[in-house]
């Protein structure tokens, strides 16, 4: 008899991996089959991980269908496994995470044409456009030297300056493994997908592409997952869920952007996509190269102790450094200027526009006004759900939490004293484009935030309009910081260099660096000289980069001034050792969540005290349980939340001590 672990789509909940029943005579079924299966008084579907011919000594159930095909590839279940026991969550959340929604619930959805189907997005239209080659470029010394690395090492960390072509790299990479009939996996940050990227790796590699994304609806995602799966497509090119896709012969993995936030994901199962791509170039004997101009800390780190080869492009191939320039926004107020935007940035921002140029403002914060305030009894109308300030928004013309999409209408009087001397505190995107408008009426402004990209190719549409030069000024969020290759971009304002500054996250000053480098590099990406009435200037058009801040003398920002990634790498480390923090230690948090308050916070006491006991039971050493504390946002969505943190070396050693059951979720690797 064949007996088949299948991890079972209703057992979610359940505390057990797998379940096991019989495989029927006559059925063939393998690791990664959709099947469905009787779980309790109901059917359910789940998917087969192991066969094995031992008798489980229990009754099992048979199974009752399978499909004609496995949906998961073999190295697609052994990915699954090691996801699971990192991120410690249920091997079924890992699988889940491997398929559309249409594909998992249905087996078969989206693997066939549909004459339902009304939209298609642009981004897929020019990934399948046919045409608009472009000839392999000629690699410089340094770009040359990281190919020859990529090809002879496994995991690869392409540490390159802004425009050093980083880029063509990968693609050079990706001519090779297509040459060798592998295929290419190019991860990106969401906001790095542009149609720019994918105009250029499809007229450069000319090779069918698959594009998966966010944007695209579920019947889209469906579709391109088995243009994947079928091996129709050669080069797939995603965001971060597309380290799951299901891709035959995988030859190379791009990770561009390494470090990037993006890469994060927010829900269970809580994966960093660095983490799953090493491991998934470790299953498939894959090449890995993750690239960035400012990679994490901690996986620089890998690279200097050697976990990774190490190539470097220290020079840009076209156009020419940026000059950035730190306003000390504390003179400002000293002088006179209450407004948000320096005299210092005001003049260049017109000075640009003069030259015909375009202008990229950039703030982190979206909205009107980041709380409403009333100025007698100082308080701030707040979430009803959420321990969080009501955020003012203009379309709607009243106030949404960002956190659970409660919205109310703006009120004329405060909740709290009656009094109607309330106000907009603060200042968001909306009310920045507005500022704008008024300052430079001649000027064509664009905003590129989540509310502005709402719509199915909105970014599509905002990125093209920009680039066509059909706007003069764009005012956005971190969607404006990565993957705009525009060469009329000569001026960028950081408008508030000191809001993730004073995150309450120990990779602050990480991030903050980050952002003013790569913001900083959307300036002067291009050689092209000025015209000046008739005659054309020999020198290239000087690019300015302008960063507000009240705190010009920290190190990230002086070192982000001058791009200087090694000097802010030496200085970050110290602090990072001695309050023993990654790449020093591995974090894990476990939340409670509750709707009482106080139940919440006893019962996550009662587990960080069960683990502290549990650790010195075992003889458990190097592992640091701390809390429990609020979490940063106590109150969301109507429950109350406490955690626990779990701080040291080998945390897998835990695992069996962590508390279990509803109402708690684990984040292993926490991006705060």
């Amino acid at each position: 008899m064949l007996y088949a672990e299948v991890a079972v789509e209703a057992g979610r909940s359940l505390d057990r991996e797998t379940y096991t029943y019989q495989v029927p005579d006559g059925m063939d079924v393998v690791p990664g089959h959709r099947v469905t299966i009787p779980f309790g008084r109901r059917t359910s579907y789940g998917f087969v991980v192991s066969l094995g011919t031992e008798d489980p000594g229990v009754e099992t159930k048979a199974i009752a269908t399978a499909g004609s095909d496995p949906l998961l590839l073999p190295h697609q279940v052994a990915l699954a496994r090691l996801v699971a026991d990192h991120y410690w969550v249920p091997l079924i959340e890992c699988l889940r995470a491997m398929l559309p929604p249409r594909v998992r619930k249905t087996g078969s959805s989206g693997s066939g044409p549909s004459g339902r189907q009304r939209r298609h997005s642009r981004l897929l239209d020019l990934a399948n456009l046919a045409g608009g080659e472009i000839a392999s470029a000629n690699l410089t010394a340094e770009q040359a030297a990281a190919v020859e690395v990529i090809a002879t090492n496994q995991l690869t960390l392409l540490h390159g300056v802004i425009a050093s072509g980083k880029t063509e790299v990968y693609l050079a990479a990706a001519e090779q493994a297509l040459a060798g009939g592998l295929r290419v996996l190019l991860l990106v940050p969401d906001i790095s997908l542009t149609p720019q990227l994918v105009e250029r790796v499809r007229a450069r590699l000319k090779a069918p592409i698959a594009v998966l994304h966010s944007q695209l609806t579920e019947l889209e995602r469906a579709q391109q997952w088995w243009r994947t799966r079928r091996g129709e497509a050669q080069v797939i090119l995603g965001s971060r869920s597309a380290v799951f896709a299901p891709v035959p012969r995988l030859g190379l993995i791009c990770l561009d952007e390494e470090g990037s936030a993006s890469y994060k994901q927010d829900r269970t199962p809580r994966y960093e996509t660095g983490w799953v791509a090493r491991h998934l170039a470790a299953v498939t004997g894959a090449r890995l190269v993750a690239g960035s101009a400012t990679p994490s800390i901690v996986t620089y780190h890998d690279a200097r102790r050697g976990d990774l080869a190490l190539a470097k492009l220290t020079r840009r191939v076209r156009g020419h450094d940026a000059e950035v320039e730190l306003v000390d926004m504390r003179d400002e107020a000293a002088a006179g200027n209450r407004q948000p935007l320096s005299r210092r940035l005001l003049e260049v921002v017109s000075r640009t526009l003069e030259n015909e140029e375009q202008v990229i403002l950039y703030l982190n914060r979206r909205g009107m006004a980041t709380f409403v305030l009333c100025r007698d009894c100082g308080r701030s109308v707040q979430c009803l759900g959420c321990s969080v300030a009501l955020v003012q928004h203009a379309e709607i013309d009243g106030l949404v939490c960002h956190y659970c999409g409660y919205s109310r209408a703006m009120p004329t009087v405060c909740d709290h004293c009656g009094s109607r001397n309330i106000r907009g505190m603060g200042m968001g995107t909306q009310r920045l484009e507005t500022m704008v408008k008024k300052l430079w009426p001649q000027a064509r402004v664009l905003r590129l935030d989540s509310d502005a990209a709402r719509g199915p190719d909105s970014y599509f549409d905002i990125w093209e309009a920009f680039s066509e030069h059909r706007a003069d000024i764009l005012v956005g969020t971190q969607l404006v910081t990565r993957g705009l290759d525009l060469p009329a971009v000569t001026c960028v304002g950081v408008v508030d260099a000191d809001l993730p500054l004073h995150f309450p996250d120990y990779r602050s000053a990480e991030n903050t660096f980050a952002l003013v480098v790569q913001v900083a590099g959307r300036a002067g990406r291009d050689g092209r000289q000025r015209s000046t009435g008739h005659i054309l200037d020999a020198a290239p058009a000087r690019s300015m980069v302008v960063v507000q801040t009240s705190n010009p003398e920290h190190y990230s920002l002086r070192f982000a001034a001058t791009g200087d990634y090694e000097g802010f790498y030496a200085a970050e480390l110290p602090s990072r050792k001695a309050f023993t923090f990654p790449p020093y230690a591995e974090l894990a948090v476990l939340t409670r969540t509750d709707r009482d308050d106080a139940r919440a916070a006893a019962v996550a006491r009662e587990a960080a005290e069960e683990l502290a006991s549990g650790l010195l039971r075992d003889g458990v050493e190097g592992i640091r349980v701390m809390g429990p504390a609020p979490a940063f946002i106590h109150r969301l969505r109507g429950e109350y939340r406490w955690q626990v943190t779990l701080k040291g070396g080998g945390l897998e050693r835990a695992r069996h001590l962590a508390p279990r059951g509803q109402g708690w979720s684990y984040d292993i690797d926490p991006a705060t």
